[in-house]
């Protein structure tokens, strides 16, 4: 069991981020992974494999067959006596490595994220105390939901809107738009969110107090380290159904191929069967951001073809790109490898048959019980 356990904490893992541009909803892991229900075990009133199910309900609720989460998770809980060792060690790990924030109170600091990034919030908390200051979240825009018992696992829940609230978070005032137009650095030189910026994510929004940026673990005073790259989403779609989601930033180019050996490289071995994966090149292609134009560069031996899209659905043309050939991408246009393997912009993806991508898939019955 504890192997099962092992991996199922490990198809988590790879669904966390803590780059607000390609995760679909921030967590308040806390207030989930405590709620008994969702998988039937009344014997553990923490288990962390709840936040698979959550995950997987993600994935139903948005109709994509992979979603990403931003998780927060209060700061006393990482000693927590209802923990197991392994789960604390865990949790450390995630937050070491900038996929978990930890904050002294998640519940405001999930509230702060989505008003700066429009993400949804995913919590069992009511929220009261926060309402005279953030009177949206008793709104009709589906801002909040929350996680409740479904078939074979868990259901979101859009919680129903008060009279009189405000539909949506508050535009972030000039100060506070200046700020999250800046990457920054903490001093604490293990900090896993604000270290030196990465090129293949973008940075999490930092706790904003009386208009100065903080580190929501450390509780240190942010150094500016620079504007704010660029950042595009880009979906992998394979047969149809989105299977993974990674940025393309402009801090330098992304390859993406079978088994790149860039400093910035998406691997599609694991996506794809055996025949498939021998058509594409070790390093098929390369994505670039610069002044906001996304472009591609073929550097396979097979070639890259571009669906010109000039909205959803509404294909005008295709081009096929030869060894070291670069084409600038419209907002709508697909990138193809390979027939049925594809590159397209998350947020202007068309809707795709959402396939069963479930991180709960290793999970033994004795750590999950279904229904």
């Amino acid at each position: 069991m504890r192997f099962g356990v092992t991996k199922v904490l490990d198809s988590i893992e790879r669904q966390l981020t803590l780059d607000p541009t390609t995760a679909r909803a921030v967590v308040d892991l806390a207030s989930v992974v405590r709620y008994s229900a969702l998988d039937g075990d009344t014997s553990r009133p923490f288990n962390l494999t709840r936040l698979g199910l959550v995950i997987d309900s993600v994935g139903t609720h948005f109709k994509t067959g992979i979603a990403r989460v931003y998780a927060v998770v209060d700061r006393s809980i990482l000693g927590d006596l209802e923990l197991t060792s392994n789960e604390k060690m865990v949790m450390r790990r995630w937050a070491d490595d900038g996929l978990l924030e930890v904050s002294d109170e998640a519940a405001g600091r999930v509230l702060e994220i989505a008003e700066y990034t429009g993400l949804p919030v995913i919590s069992r908390n009511d929220f009261s105390p926060y309402a005279p200051q953030r009177p949206w979240i008793h709104g009709t825009s589906g801002k909040l939901l929350t996680p409740v018992p479904g078939m074979g696992g868990a259901a979101l829940m859009a919680r129903p809107p008060q009279h009189g609230a405000p539909p949506n978070p508050p535009v972030p005032d000039a100060a506070t738009a200046a700020i999250l137009a800046r990457n920054w650095h903490c001093p604490d030189p293990n900090c896993g969110a604000y270290a030196t910026p990465r090129p293949d994510r973008q940075q999490p929004p930092p706790r904003i107090q009386q208009g100065r940026p903080f580190c929501p673990r450390h509780n240190q005073p942010l150094a500016d380290a620079g504007p704010r790259q660029y950042s595009v989403p880009i979906t992998v779609r394979v047969n149809g159904s989105d299977r993974l989601e990674f940025a393309v930033t402009s801090q330098g180019p992304t390859a993406v191929g079978r088994a790149p050996e860039d400093a910035v490289a998406i691997s599609l071995s694991e996506l794809l069967d055996d025949e498939v994966v021998s058509r594409i090149s070790r390093s098929h292609l390369r994505l670039e951001l610069a002044a906001a134009s996304l472009t591609v560069t073929d550097t396979s031996m097979n070639g890259t073809k571009v669906h010109l899209h000039s909205g959803p659905g509404t294909e005008t043309g295709q081009i096929r790109l030869q060894r070291d050939e670069r084409h600038t991408l419209g907002e709508w246009d697909v990138v193809e490898l390979h027939p049925g393997v594809q590159l397209i912009r998350s947020d202007r993806r068309e809707s795709a048959p959402v396939e069963e991508v479930s991180v709960m898939a290793e999970a033994p019955t004795t750590v999950i019980h279904l229904r």
